[in-house]
């Protein structure tokens, strides 16, 4: 075991709220590191590739005027922007961005990867290193120790991850990603309480494989809005989402 760096802050987590963390952390000047399990999986939307709407508009909103990176993101990687809930209220109206996926995940992974202060790296931690009840590093699957003067957790899904289709249940992250198989005993040694929380995955479609006929439009909104303060984008090109409904 050997020491490999030395840290004010690791962010253990490279998802939405892991990127965020680092952000402000290196921002704020503090050295810190970037811990993900892959390097090409840095703000990953695996599920849904929208940006917005109720209540998590207003959280790209609070992130913004913090001077946090997602707002900026969704605008100049967005492929459509639409108003919600325009029948009702102005209190319950929302802006949601529908993102190009890779564009989003590329260019975050762009502005960390060139943001002062900031290392990323990919590792799978096994250990956080704890003394007196105070976190003073992680140790990593190969033996690796970083040692740190505070520790953020945004694991999201992937601590000791289940995959569940139908009966069927074995152990990893979403979408053929590794899954982190030691840190949660580590955390249940520090005394943190676990809970394990599932998440559902859509299908994916082949959009050649759709008939558009029987589907109804569903295009953006013509006047050009920005979830950044900072952002000065005044128009952009989108591409028009389709509504399709089930039955019995």
């Amino acid at each position: 075991m050997f020491i490999a760096g030395k840290y004010d802050v690791i962010v253990i987590g490279a998802g939405h709220a892991g990127v965020e963390a680092a952000l402000a952390s290196a921002r704020m000047g503090c050295s810190t590191l970037l811990a993900t399990l892959s390097m090409d999986n840095i703000a990953l939307m695996p599920c849904n590739p929208s940006v917005g709407g109720p209540a998590k508009g207003h959280l790209v909103r609070e992130l913004d005027a913090l001077g946090g990176q997602m707002g900026i993101n969704a605008d100049e990687t967005c492929i459509q922007f639409r108003m919600l809930n325009t029948g009702k209220g102005p209190a319950v109206h929302a802006i949601r961005a529908q993102a190009d996926k890779k564009h989003y995940q590329f260019r975050m992974k762009e502005v960390c990867e060139n943001t002062e202060n900031l290392d990323v790296k990919q590792l799978m931690i096994d250990k956080l290193i704890i003394e007196d009840n105070e976190i003073k590093g992680i140790i990593t699957e190969n033996m690796e120790q970083y040692l740190c003067n505070a520790a953020i957790l945004a694991t999201g899904t992937y601590l000791k991850g289940q995959i569940i289709i139908g009966l069927h249940t074995y152990s990893g992250g979403p979408s053929g990603q590794r899954s982190a198989e030691k840190l949660s005993q580590s955390l249940l040694d520090a005394g943190i309480k676990l809970m394990r929380f599932k998440t559902g995955t859509p299908a994916r479609v082949d959009a050649r494989t759709l008939d558009y006929d029987k589907m109804e439009i569903q295009p953006g909104n013509d006047e050009a809005r920005n979830f950044s303060f900072m952002s000065d984008i005044t128009t952009r090109e989108q591409t028009p989402c389709w509504l399709t409904y089930t039955n019995a």
